[in-house]
């Protein structure tokens, strides 16, 4: 008696589990190689985030102090996960006789690896197999990830974070619309992102917009309750450290501290100088409205005091204003600290735009149904991932804007990128778009 044929789901499970695998290792080694290959000068750590706050927050936490700066003042600056991460890979690589620098390689080598696997996973809900893997070894391979995955930067943990959110969210949102516990399950992991860094504030916020605009074919009553679930799970989240930041400083605290410096910085971070950074050719406006914006920053004790300041400027210059958001929407894509490389960055990132462009041209444009089992769940992960997208780069914008602040952002971007080849094949079968094959 012949045994049984193995199901199409066990087969497709065993598949999911041998690309994840092979993504993993895939990641190690391009990590390995790229690292081993970078000049010596580039593999010293070039974050001062991480010397000034993180790692002394850490060192604190584990010598039992608590989330306090090198003064023993609670540490507001930045929220605490990623000082948290920190003490725990140290605390574990301590028990196990390693030492904290190399704890702290592994860990950014398993948040690296993570990250294509969970990309992986995304992509999966709305392409087979391959298409998938595509996603993922773009992510593996692409060469911001691996340059900020060269040093403790935050970004590191935050990027497993985010893309387990997006994934727990999609598939809530696709596939399991009335599996309640998910849309929780989002919330938190949202939240967990935002206590990684604050970039991530609005997340929540938008994924719960989502659910009322996709949550599919749930009735409105039904999105508005998980919509609630999901702001709830996200509250949890960050609550915990919220109440104990106002418990010990009276005042309320959105995740950080710097939110006034950080707004001041974005205004005039192009007239600062500072003996790193080259200068960036500005118009005589443009350069006239961030001198008096500097001239100024005595009197932005505030958020409120920032907006008003930047308000009253917009209405004596806007067009040097409107000039600004430009270099400020742009350089968000492409602009780093030292503004060193900023033209070949901006040469690869134009090719990715390209072709994530086209994918998504492809998935929304074309003729008849685009080569995936799902169409309709394919166009509302990208159109999602795009008001994602845009609520990043808003709040990119309102501070120094720099490539590493948007970088979590093109894992869900690569998403379209399958679409790139369906359209190649359809173009050559004659028409744009051609028939569908399996998901599986």
């Amino acid at each position: 008696m012949k045994p049984a044929a193995p199901s199409p789901e066990r087969t497709m499970k065993r598949h999911d589990l041998a690309a994840g695998a092979a993504l993993f290792a895939l990641t190690l080694l391009i990590a390995g190689v790229f690292w081993a290959l970078l000049p010596a000068e580039y593999r010293q750590n070039q974050s001062t985030d991480y010397t000034a706050h993180y790692e002394p927050v850490a060192r604190a936490i584990l010598a039992g102090r608590g989330i306090v700066d090198e003064t023993g003042a609670l540490a507001t600056r930045y929220p605490p996960g990623f000082s948290l991460l920190l003490a725990g890979a140290w605390g574990l690589g301590r028990a196990a006789g390693v030492a904290d620098d190399t704890a702290l390689l592994a860990f950014r080598l398993l948040c690296a690896a993570l990250s294509t696997v969970l990309l992986y996973a995304l992509a999966r809900l709305v392409w087979p197999v391959w298409a998938a893997l595509l996603v993922g070894g773009a992510g593996a391979g692409y060469a911001f990830f691996l340059w900020i995955t060269k040093q403790p930067n935050s970004e590191v943990p935050f990027l497993p974070v985010f893309f387990a959110a997006l994934f727990v969210f999609w598939l809530a949102v696709l596939r399991r619309p009335r599996v309640w516990w998910l849309y929780g399950l989002a919330g938190l992991l949202a939240g967990a992102a935002m206590l990684i860094r604050p970039a991530a504030l609005g997340l929540g916020g938008v994924m719960a917009v989502l659910v009322l605009l996709l949550a599919r074919p749930l009735r409105w009553p039904a999105r508005l309750g998980l919509a609630a679930l999901l702001a709830l799970g996200n509250l949890l989240a960050v609550a915990p450290w919220l109440g104990a930041v106002y418990a010990q400083t009276g005042t309320f605290i959105p995740l950080s501290s710097g939110g006034t410096l950080t707004l001041k910085d974005g205004l005039t971070f192009l007239v600062d100088e500072k003996a790193y950074r080259r200068d960036v050719p500005l118009s005589d406006d443009v350069a006239a409205l961030l001198l008096t914006f500097r001239d100024r920053r005595a009197e932005m004790s505030s958020t409120g005091d920032v907006v008003a300041i930047v308000l009253d400027e917009a209405r004596r210059e806007p067009v040097a204003f409107l000039k600004f958001t430009w270099i400020k929407a742009t350089r968000s894509w492409y602009g780093n600290d030292s503004r060193t490389f900023e033209r070949p960055t901006l040469l690869v990132q134009a090719v990715y735009a390209l072709l994530i462009l086209w994918g998504n041209a492809y998935a929304f444009l074309a003729r008849g149904t685009p080569a995936v089992a799902r169409p309709a769940d394919l166009r509302r992960m990208l159109a999602g991932n795009w008001l994602i997208v845009a609520t990043f780069w808003a709040m990119t914008m309102t501070a120094v804007p720099l490539l590493r602040y948007m970088l979590p952002l093109m894992g869900p971007l690569f998403i379209a990128l399958p679409g790139v080849y369906f359209s190649l094949r359809a173009l050559r079968a004659g028409a744009w778009a051609s028939p569908a094959p399996s998901l599986e």
